[in-house]
C-alpha cells in the first residue's frame, strides 16, 4: 500500500484539512471494474456528514462508470486528486450549511456487486 497524507487548503476554511490517500495493490474495498490505482481510498474530516461517503467513511470523489474525462485517473498526477478532495470538501460544506444542496454536478450512488 501506497499512503500519502497532506494538509489540502479547502475553500472558505481558516485552517488545512488533513487528508490521506490510500492506493492498495490489492483492495480489500470494491474497485466497481476499475484497476486498483484509478480507485484510490481518500480520507478527510472523518464522521462528517455527507451524502458522498463510501460505507468505510471515505469520499466518494467520482462515479467509476463515468467516461474517463469525469473522473480522477493517475495520469493527471496527485496534485489533481487533490484538488478534486478540497473541492469535494468545499461541496460538502455547502451542503451542511444549505439544507443540503449540493453545488455541483452529482452522479448517482450504487452499482451493484461488481468486483
Amino acid at each position: 500500500m501506497l499512503i500519502y497524507i497532506v494538509d489540502v487548503p479547502v475553500t472558505a476554511r481558516s485552517t488545512p484539512v488533513h487528508v490521506r490517500v490510500e492506493f492498495h495493490r490489492h483492495p480489500t474495498y470494491l474497485t466497481y471494474g476499475l484497476a486498483p490505482w484509478d480507485y484510490p481510498r481518500v480520507f478527510a474530516d472523518i464522521g462528517a456528514d455527507s451524502p458522498h461517503r463510501m460505507p468505510d467513511d471515505s469520499l466518494c470523489l467520482f462515479h467509476p462508470s463515468d467516461p474517463v474525462e469525469r473522473r480522477w485517473t493517475p495520469d493527471k498526477g496527485l496534485d489533481e486528486l487533490l484538488n478534486l478532495v478540497a473541492r469535494h470538501l468545499f461541496a460538502e460544506d455547502y451542503w451542511r450549511s444549505s439544507n443540503h444542496r449540493w453545488p455541483f454536478d452529482e452522479a448517482p450512488h450504487g452499482l451493484g456487486e461488481v468486483a
